[in-house]
């Protein structure tokens, strides 16, 4: 799913179903503009509506499910409401099914993530949107634009990530679940990873998004972040002979990367270089969907030494058919290495890194995903 009506989403995970009155109460330090009732859904029959940038019309719509989040599609004849859902984005605009079973199984940075989830029953549902708010949500003016001039996605996560911190601290809540993101983390992991990225002034990439590891051939691994188009940014990819790296030091260079993009670094192009890993150049693709699901566009790093990756780790991918009439690949170059260096003399990713910030350290190379990527059904 792509942004539109909504464009970023959140969720907290629930033991039990959370009653509308007890919520609204839990959210009192926010400012509740009116409440939308659902005929089509029973398990989530009311949604809740803050102010949240109101001289743009933003809204924070907040949405209790009495059902465990749904982690597929479903059927358009046998559950068409579900399915209506997730292609508007009511479970958030990037979430791709099959998210949480994800987030349970790269869950790196709570290790007890994949089985605490099991624990829950109900769930509630966070989204920021400018056009659906304290009006009738199916009356809403065809005319508004689906993003404000200064549309900021930071501040919207921030905001998000407050309201998530919030419930919380209800008894009865499991854990944070970012579905755009794939990021699980309970009440104490959630609290940390913010306050150490403000006290450092940093954005907590590692709340928002995921770095994951895969095992892609017996030689080669892959690891990728998900969730960068929260910040409307590719997400990363690197390709590299298990043996020769440490996978800390793979995910360091992603996390970095992606920091120095959300910073306003020169825009990554195919054929671009990076020092990375192994004290080496590292060399960009652009591809068109990535080898893991989610489907989205991807930056593939590949290290410049004399190990050539297998052909299935080269692919680019391919938009849906109903797309790429519209998509020029004249841009991409026909080799998928270049020369011309991705590099800003004024980035220093030293503080960013010093004390290990976006790096876990159960992150390792014992533990890779042994399902290899492959191409998108």
């Amino acid at each position: 799913m792509a942004k539109g009506l909504f464009t970023q989403g959140m969720c907290v995970l629930f033991r039990k179903p959370v009653d509308i009155t007890e919520l609204r109460e839990q959210l009192k330090d926010f400012d509740c503009v009116g409440q939308h009732e659902s005929m089509d859904d029973d398990d989530a029959p009311q949604t809740l509506v803050y102010d949240y940038a109101p001289e743009t019309n933003g809204h924070l719509l907040v949405t209790p499910a009495s059902a465990p989040w749904p982690d597929d599609m479903g059927d358009p004849d046998e559950s068409p409401e579900r399915f209506v859902a997730w292609s508007l984005g009511q479970y958030s605009p990037l979430a791709f099914p099959g998210c949480l079973e994800r987030a349970g199984e790269q869950s790196w940075g709570w290790e007890d993530g994949g089985e605490k989830v099991k624990e829950h029953t109900a769930h509630i549902r966070l989204l920021i949107s400018y056009v659906l708010g304290a009006e009738d949500a199916s009356d809403h003016d065809d005319d508004v634009p689906l993003l404000p001039d200064d549309y900021e996605p930071l501040k919207e996560l921030h905001f998000l990530s407050k309201a998530v911190a919030t419930l919380l601290e209800m008894p009865d809540a499991v854990c944070y679940f970012n579905p755009g993101g794939e990021v699980l983390r309970d009440d104490d992991g959630l609290r940390r990873g913010m306050n150490y990225a403000w006290s450092h002034e940093l954005p907590p990439l590692d709340m928002w998004t995921n770095v994951r590891l895969f095992r892609a051939t017996e030689q080669w691994s892959l690891m990728d972040t998900v969730g960068n188009g929260q910040f409307d940014l590719p997400d990363l990819e690197a390709v590299y002979t298990t043996d020769d790296f440490e996978p800390s030091d793979i995910e360091g260079f992603l996390r970095s990367a992606s920091l120095y993009m959300l910073q306003g670094g020169e825009q990554v192009e195919d054929g671009d270089t990076a020092e990375g890993p192994g004290d080496m150049n590292w060399m960009a693709m652009e591809c068109i969907d990535a080898l893991s699901d989610p489907p989205r566009p991807t930056i593939r790093w590949i290290p410049d030494n004399d190990k050539n990756p297998p052909e299935e780790l080269l692919q680019r991918g391919s938009l849906p058919a109903n797309e790429d009439e519209d998509f020029d690949e004249d841009h991409l170059t026909d080799e998928p290495f270049g020369e011309k260096p991705f590099v800003d003399p004024e980035f220093n990713d030293d503080d960013f890194l010093e004390d290990e910030a976006f790096l876990d350290d159960d992150l390792d190379g014992d533990d890779l995903d042994e399902d290899a990527p492959g191409n998108h059904p």
